[in-house]
């Protein structure tokens, strides 16, 4: 092995193990260079990571190059909703307000290393942290409270993606040139927070004419006595889900002059199937609260006036449906989910006005709407026969739990604008601009998948350190946006009328090495 390939080998080996660990949102683009220029790299060939934009690029890269890059970014998302009525209604009173998530750190980093094999092949190899998201948040809750008031409850996402694989682009003229990209993808996913969904999922037998759901979503009258939920709810823990897959990209690249060439790319979806998750339900709160409403009914009805008279009565009939209250409502679960990475097309062009001024534009389009549709939950081995006994299902030896995590996320379409200037021979300025329609709707906005940003402003930099080392610095920033729900969520009642809104700063720093 030479001393350059047992370098390269080295810092593949680093950067993999250090990706591992980071996470955080789509990045613009995954290269300094380009992010300086708005993102524009589709049509615009001049660094190894082109491999992951269009691969067919690296035909008309001119060096052998190794680049090693990383972006740094502190989101700091914002949350705001209100609080309900007795009745479950939203009323005007704030129950978070503006409240900030935490700022953490993310550093997503990247190594890509190109080859010419002769005039007509050139050869990659990368991996990149190419994005996620997440978010932390302490906030409260109508359902979770005692008698000294909210008891703040963790609201926390982390979502991320590192692949890594190879690369080729043949030439099949002098002008044109054809490429292909195939990574080996891992991906992770893990929440904390209040999870809702529709009584009716409790598909637990209370008699012969009514489940449990049935029971929860009934008026509450004495002559259903009902508990008169429109939702119900437990803090969920899901965590240790990973998924292993493929992603492939296609690209072609043509080179009209040294002043003009274009670029089109496509990258398949890529499916995500996470398994060996562990998932820790908690509906401790949620039944306390239904025991207070059977409570309530059992009064009313039989016009009881003692309220300990009525606590007995309710906690006899539950035992008779064989829940044992002694052995709480707390349970663990084995969880799997699915969903997908959406495909993508894009195109791009680059044109040289003069020597010193490079001008790029690209247009990608993301096909979230198939790909976020929704996520499919199924719970299995349910450790709490309490928990198993309201769903009817998920316990050892029952069947699955299945539940949707709607979604709902709309196609996005984003455009890239930048340029840059060479200031000297070892030095050159960078400027971009980057809009992209934003994905999630309104009334599927919450908290913890904050990726509502639309407008990013970049510049960036670069310095010859050597005659083959370069060293390249850029900055973004998402402007702040806002997603307000004008109605009903379709994720929970919590978040009706509820504003998610963030912004973004991130710094871009990488060396690139040219051989030859």
């Amino acid at each position: 092995m030479t001393k350059k390939s047992f370098v390269f080998l080295c810092l593949f080996v680093l950067c993999f193990s250090f990706a591992y660990s980071q996470d955080g949102t789509r990045a613009i683009d995954f290269n300094t260079r380009s992010t300086g220029r708005g993102g524009v790299s589709i049509g615009f060939f001049d660094n190894p990571s082109v491999m992951l934009t269009n691969p067919a690029g690296m035909s008309f890269l001119k060096n052998d190059m190794l680049d090693a890059n990383a972006i740094f970014m502190v989101p700091p998302p914002k949350f705001t909703n209100f609080k309900k009525d007795a009745s479950g209604n939203t009323t005007q009173e704030l129950l978070n307000n503006a409240v900030e998530g935490s700022k953490t750190l993310y550093v997503l980093p990247s190594l890509s290393y190109t080859r010419k094999i002769s005039d007509k092949l050139t050869l990659g190899a990368g991996v990149f942290t190419t994005g996620g998201m997440g978010a932390d948040f302490s906030l409260n809750h109508e359902l979770y409270k005692d008698a000294s008031g909210y008891i703040p409850q963790t609201y926390h996402s982390r979502f991320s993606t590192v692949q890594g694989g190879l690369s080729g682009a043949y030439k099949i003229t002098d002008k044109f040139s054809a490429g292909v990209t195939a990574q080996l993808l891992w991906a992770s996913l893990e929440f904390k927070n209040p999870f809702s969904m529709s009584p009716l999922k409790m598909l637990g037998q209370m008699n012969a004419q009514q489940t449990f759901g049935q029971h929860f979503a009934a008026p509450r009258d004495t002559t259903n006595m009902g508990l008169g939920y429109s939702e119900v709810t437990s803090s969920a823990d899901m965590k240790e889900l990973n998924s292993y897959s493929f992603a492939g990209k296609i690209g072609l690249a043509y080179k009209f002059s040294e002043k003009f060439t274009i670029g089109a790319s496509y990258s398949a979806p890529v499916p995500l199937k996470f398994k060996n998750g562990i998932s820790n339900l908690d509906m401790s709160a949620q039944f306390n609260d239904a025991f207070g409403r059977e409570v309530v009914n059992v009064m009313n009805k039989y016009h009881i006036s003692d309220p300990a008279v009525a606590r007995t009565i309710v906690m006899n009939n539950f035992s008779a449906l064989g829940i044992d209250i002694t052995k709480g409502f707390t349970g663990q679960y084995d969880i799997s989910d699915e969903f997908e990475i959406p495909q993508s097309v894009g195109f791009g062009i680059n044109y040289n006005p003069s020597p010193c001024l490079r001008l790029g534009f690209d247009f990608e389009w993301i096909n979230w709407k198939k790909s976020f549709d929704k996520m499919k939950l199924t719970l299995t081995n349910g450790t709490n026969s309490n928990i198993n006994i309201l769903l009817g299902q998920g316990g050892v030896g029952q069947p699955d739990f299945n539940v949707d995590f709607l979604m709902n996320w709309k196609d996005a379409v984003i455009l890239k604008f930048g340029g840059e200037y060479d200031l000297s021979k070892k030095s050159t300025i960078r400027l971009g601009y980057a809009y992209g329609t934003n994905p999630v709707p309104e009334e599927a906005a919450i908290p913890i998948i904050p990726a509502v940003l639309v407008h990013h402003i970049m510049a960036g930099f670069s310095y010859a350190l050597t005659e083959r080392l370069n060293t390249n610095v850029a900055i973004e920033y998402g402007l702040n946006n806002k997603v307000t729900n004008s109605g009903t969520s379709i994720v929970a009642s919590e978040y009706n009328y509820s504003t998610v809104e963030l912004k973004n700063m991130l710094g871009h720093l990488s060396l690139t090495y040219n051989f030859r």
